[in-house]
């Protein structure tokens, strides 16, 4: 009987010994604004596929001194806001975007991780004059099947 009970004790307090944790490592939280539009010097992309199982839409973001490949899984919630909003939120580029994982892998004394694993990356899509869509996405090919 002592036994059903000790184990009653643990069951009801692994949950809390699992998740009430404090994480080791903060992922920051970025914003990267998509295009939807080819130009001369930049070729962007938008389009569904399937990735790691799950489907999806692609994001391409190729530039000069290199891409961003983003992957947004339809299972998860996209949000739409009034353009007013925007102003709320740092867009940050390739160069930006590597300079803070960089830092943040010092900061961390961590050894070089990729950017799943340092960011919570929003994805922005202007879909017109006075609204955005925010999407939370993945950086394709670092190695990460999920959120």
């Amino acid at each position: 009987m002592d036994a059903i009970k000790i184990f009653i004790i643990v069951w009801l307090f692994i949950p809390t010994i699992l998740f009430g944790q404090k994480v080791l490592y903060p992922k920051d939280t970025i914003y990267v604004k998509f295009e939807n539009k080819v130009g001369k010097k930049e070729w962007n992309a938008k389009f569904e596929r399937i990735y790691n199982g799950k489907k999806g839409v692609y994001f391409n973001i190729e530039k000069i001194k290199g891409d961003m490949a983003l992957f947004y899984d339809l299972n998860y919630k996209a949000d739409t806001l009034c353009i007013k909003y925007l102003k709320d939120y740092k867009l940050l580029n390739l160069e930006e975007i590597n300079k803070k994982r960089y830092k943040w892998i010092f900061d961390n004394k961590r050894p070089p991780a990729n950017r799943n694993g340092v960011f919570q990356t929003y994805l922005i899509e202007l879909i017109s004059e006075d609204k955005f869509v925010i999407y939370p996405v993945i950086w394709r090919n670092e190695g990460v099947t999920g959120f």
